[in-house]
């Protein structure tokens, strides 16, 4: 019912405003509103709305069979302070998102989510989520800060964001697992970063984000901006390279995590510092073809529960002649569990989970694309005691 009724309401905008836009070219499914869009847009509004949703089943392995549906409603306001109040070169930036539905994470009973969109213990949550500003200075440094998430700026790069799956969209998840170090969209805390663009193909950033061990509090759900003398801080820097590579794009990055914060280690002790080595590649092959590999290294695996993380993947843009603007996209995960966590917490032998992922984003208009996927599963949960899980999936977005 939910899906067929997410369909009526997409089709439904869509017909409302068809009288002003060309439904093929539509960058919106509400068009432009009549023009009031770039009205606002020309003074410095510029308003967002999106509706994702997945619906997944998991048909063979893992702990059980089941299927879920889950949404998504992101929306708010890009800011520019300068043509509002006059700020030379200010931004900002204020949302909200809406999640709803359960995941088959559970009945999979692996490490990671083979659905990224989840309402959590209670089906339906909503949190504020970005309220930050940022400020230019000439055309190389930029500094921003308020209530935000490490992957807007950091171990993060937009080909992860067409998989369904928690083992690469969005950065690292090894970095979030057990004891996080870094907290991911939707979840903000107090942080900010500085931005120095050496030249056109070299960029540094330093960032310091506030941490704790209830990311799924008040804290995050952006009704408690307070921070306790509990919480932690995450000082990350990151390192890019954008060059040509045989008159192709590219790029490289390479970064660190560091946390000063009472972790609890998986043997009953404490570790008050924690240490994670990142790093990114993408080159385009050829015309539409991006191959891609990421991973991270942390040392400390009696407080890290995915010490050694290693993501590769290519995502094809116009595969199938006359469909130029879908993406066809392989993902594939190597998530190796500490041992010590398999010693003291599952109590056995650990190896590590795999999973690999094939989808197709059918993109219909630019403002609306089905992608249906498949997912395996080997090793969930890395013990070996779970038979490997094979996941089908679909994800359907919407901007409006």
């Amino acid at each position: 019912m939910k899906i067929l009724t997410t369909f009526m309401l997409i089709g439904l905008s869509s017909i409302a405003f068809a009288a002003d836009e060309a439904w093929n070219e539509r960058e919106y499914l509400t068009g432009d509103w009549g023009g009031l869009r770039t009205s606002i847009e020309d003074k410095g509004i510029e308003p967002f709305l999106y509706y994702d949703s997945i619906a997944a089943a998991n048909v063979s392995g893992g702990i059980q069979t089941d299927d879920q549906y889950t949404g998504q409603v992101y929306g708010g306001l890009n800011l520019d302070l300068e043509k509002l109040l006059g700020w030379d070169a200010t931004t900002a930036k204020i949302s909200m998102v809406n999640r709803h539905g359960n995941g088959i994470a559970g009945s999979v009973g692996g490490i990671y989510d083979p659905m990224t969109i989840n309402g959590g213990a209670d089906g339906q949550v909503t949190w504020l989520y970005q309220v930050w500003i940022e400020k230019m200075f000439g055309e190389d440094w930029a500094v921003k800060f308020g209530r935000t998430s490490m992957d807007e700026d950091f171990a993060d790069n937009d080909l992860n964001r067409y998989s369904l799956s928690t083992s690469i969209n969005g950065p690292i998840r090894s970095m979030m697992l057990q004891n996080p170090q870094i907290f991911s969209f939707p979840l903000a805390l107090w942080g900010g970063r500085v931005k120095y663009k050496l030249s056109d193909e070299h960029q540094f950033q330093l960032g310091a984000y506030q941490i704790n061990d209830n990311p799924f509090g008040t804290h995050v759900r952006g009704t408690n901006w307070g921070i306790s003398s509990d919480d932690g801080v995450t000082f990350m820097a990151q390192y890019d390279w954008t060059p040509d590579v045989f008159d192709r794009p590219a790029r490289v990055y390479i970064g660190i995590a560091n946390s000063v914060y009472d972790f609890k280690d998986f043997d009953g002790g404490e570790t008050s510092n924690l240490l994670t080595f990142y790093w990114h590649g993408d080159f385009e092959v050829i015309d539409g073809l991006k191959l891609f590999a990421f991973g991270a290294y942390n040392s400390q695996d009696e407080t890290a529960k995915i010490p050694l993380q290693i993501n590769g993947g290519a995502n094809w843009k116009g595969l199938i002649p006359g469909r130029e603007n879908d993406h066809t996209v392989f993902f594939t995960t190597y998530g190796k569990v500490s041992d010590v966590y398999g010693k003291y917490v599952t109590k056995g032998d650990v190896d590590a989970e795999i999973v690999f992922e094939l989808g197709h984003r059918i993109q219909i208009i630019p403002s609306f694309y089905i992608q249906p996927s498949v997912q395996y599963i080997r090793k969930p949960g890395g013990t070996g005691v779970i038979d490997d899980a094979v996941v089908l999936g679909a994800w359907i977005g919407a901007s409006f």
